[in-house]
């Protein structure tokens, strides 16, 4: 079954990693949750996508050059007030339900990892006993491995970019995946179709799709079966998700 990710917990429904994303998709049938973590200046794991303050929050500057003092002051645009969230506050808010948690582990303003940061990740998944249901993922292949180095989570993924995909082309990726031994590549929803499914699934490699965010790409993502795929439009992809023929019962 395709199963479905609440990308950034439904960035085109709600502010986007923010406590009411979050809680909202809580609500919805998907089998996922995706979000995104940078360290602030005191090490803390703050849960916002970008390396920079300026786009979601009325801050200025790069995130880990805060302390979480200074981070936790600051608004999440349209939430109502609401401040990002810490790793450990999106774990308990998912803790009661079914939900798997898909958490990416981000760089900085320059796109060089942080230091030292997947371990911290890993350690803070297994102290609050969630390791086991968090699928890592990164675009930087290093990072993927470095991470499940400390401890091995429910899976995990590397996150391939069009540009990636064009350049290397996907043989090579797929090989470079198979000799670092990671079990699935995600790519761009654009760069999916029969072909280059079938061939990951040749290689004996799990496949997802990204940036699936209007009812063409979602339904397409179904109709190839990936394994699972992100969208910012997780009520549009449950009510989409194709329904299970019913078998007659022969007059039974």
């Amino acid at each position: 079954m395709t199963q479905i990710c609440s990308h950034r917990g439904g960035a085109l429904l709600w502010p986007e990693n923010s406590r009411i994303s979050f809680e909202k998709t809580t609500k919805l049938a998907v089998e996922q949750v995706e979000f995104d973590v940078h360290p602030s200046r005191d090490g803390k794991l703050v849960v916002i996508h970008d390396p920079t303050l300026e786009r979601t929050t009325d801050g200025v500057g790069p995130v880990a050059a805060h302390s979480w003092a200074e981070l936790r002051k600051l608004i999440l645009k349209g939430s109502g007030a609401q401040r990002m969230p810490l790793l450990d506050e999106v774990m308990e808010i998912f803790r009661s339900t079914r939900i798997l948690l898909r958490l990416e582990i981000k760089a900085g303003p320059n796109r060089r990892p942080y230091p030292g940061l997947p371990a911290k990740i890993i350690a803070a998944l297994k102290r609050g006993r969630m390791l086991d249901r968090t699928t890592i993922t990164s675009f930087q292949l290093p990072t993927v491995l470095d991470a499940v180095s400390h401890g091995r989570p429910k899976g995990y993924v590397w996150l391939v970019t069009p540009d990636a995909q064009t350049d290397l082309g996907l043989d090579n990726i797929i090989a470079t995946a198979k000799r670092s031994g990671v079990p699935m590549l995600g790519l761009r929803q654009t760069m999916l179709d029969a072909s280059a499914v079938a061939q990951v699934r040749k290689s004996g490699l799990g496949v997802g799709g990204w940036a699936c965010n209007d009812a063409t790409a979602i339904k397409r993502m179904f109709a190839l079966g990936v394994d699972v795929f992100t969208t910012d439009r997780p009520d549009l992809a449950v009510a989409l998700r194709p329904r299970k023929k019913r078998v007659a019962s022969a007059g039974i």
